[in-house]
């Protein structure tokens, strides 16, 4: 009886061993297999292939210089249109656009006189006309209020085109040192007209 009973213990023992084994082994396996990947993908992953992609560009140790290139200072630029909107991008080359803007500006400045010249006769004549005069007065008023409006409406005109003169010719003059492909400033206008009475004139810009 106890001779069978420690053969089965020895069984038993023998079976524990073999089964733990073979789960050691497995496990062991699965981690040699798992590193033996992991190795391998670091291995793909560091791999670099140099292109050419960026050999068209150049490069940032460029020794040129494009300020030198510049047509003219850009502060230098900006002040002159600030001055005389257009004189800036005169300065810059671009003539078209000088005379856009002194032409935008001259309209606008003119206008606002010519109205604000008109706003003070109307203020006069409101101010001389009878009291007693309901129907007059109302319409020297009403005068005197629209033509104060497109007094104060020109004014603005005239203050913006400023603004945008200034700074187009201060990007202008920073860019001008960059090499770029020319292009030919051209200045097209277009006309239509689908009936008598309806016609459409068109505009249009390159630069």
């Amino acid at each position: 009886m106890k001779l069978a009973v420690v053969g089965i213990l020895l069984i038993i023992s023998v079976t524990v061993t073999v089964t733990a084994q073979n789960i050691d082994d497995s496990q062991n396996g699965i981690v040699s297999d798992s590193l033996a990947q992991d190795s391998a993908l670091v291995i793909d992953t560091s791999i670099f292939l140099p292109g050419n992609i960026f050999s068209a560009y150049t490069k940032a140790d460029d020794p040129r210089n494009f300020e030198k290139s510049l047509v003219q200072n850009p502060t230098k630029a900006l002040f002159k249109s600030m001055i005389i909107p257009g004189w800036g991008q005169y300065g810059n080359k671009r003539k078209y656009k000088a005379l856009l803007f002194f032409g935008l500006d001259v309209w606008f400045i003119s206008s606002a006189i010519k109205y604000g010249n008109q706003t003070s006769d109307f203020r006069n004549q409101y101010d001389a006309a009878d009291i007693n005069d309901i129907s007059l007065r109302n319409d020297l008023y009403s005068k005197f209020l629209n033509r104060k409006d497109q007094r104060n409406k020109f004014t603005w005109l005239s203050v913006i085109v400023t603004f945008i003169s200034m700074f187009d010719a201060f990007t202008d003059a920073h860019l001008s040192g960059f090499p770029k492909k020319e292009i030919q400033e051209t200045l097209s206008f277009d006309y239509e007209s689908n009936r008598k009475d309806i016609f459409k004139i068109s505009m249009s810009y390159q630069f």
